[in-house]
């Protein structure tokens, strides 16, 4: 049994990833189906912010029937190697209509897994955001400081 360890990803394979994920958010702008069935593994799971989970033909419906999504932004990235195997974590601000015909937005970090495919292709295979929430807890010195990094980040983000 082989192993592989845990690695961030180079900048070629950095630069694919990136590349990847702007054709996702520019796909689900645009509700490009055909788009989104190319980038989504035939094994994909997608946990939406509020919990629900979808398979692909699932999350394909959904992006159809609910032309949600108005704008994306995404933060600083970290994408980890294991193999063939991509583990992208960031920050994901999403602009979304509503049911009614509102807007609202849903922030907080996301966790999306690719893998590379048999045609050498990266597909997303897991995605998983967590929305911003209440902290009960006071934030530890590691929090703190995690905290500082971001909020600096997003000031020369802007």
């Amino acid at each position: 049994m082989s192993t592989h360890p845990v690695v961030l990803a180079d900048e070629a394979t950095r630069a694919e990833i990136l590349a990847v994920e702007a054709r996702r958010q520019q796909a689900l702008l645009a509700v490009d189906l055909d788009a989104l069935a190319d980038l989504f593994d035939d094994s994909l799971l997608h946990t939406h912010a509020p919990g629900l989970t979808h398979d692909k033909a699932q999350l394909l419906e959904h992006v159809a029937t609910r032309q949600a999504y108005l704008d994306m932004t995404r933060g600083e990235l970290v994408i980890r190697l294991i193999g063939d195997v991509a583990v992208v974590t960031g920050r994901l601000v999403n602009r979304l209509r509503n049911p009614d015909g509102g807007e609202r937005t849903v922030a907080g970090p996301a966790i999306q897994v690719l893998r590379r495919c048999e045609d050498d292709r990266w597909r997303f295979v897991s995605f998983q955001m967590t929305p911003d929430g209440q902290h009960v807890w006071p934030p530890t010195e590691a929090e703190r400081a995690s905290l500082a990094a971001r909020t600096d980040n997003d000031k020369d983000n802007t």
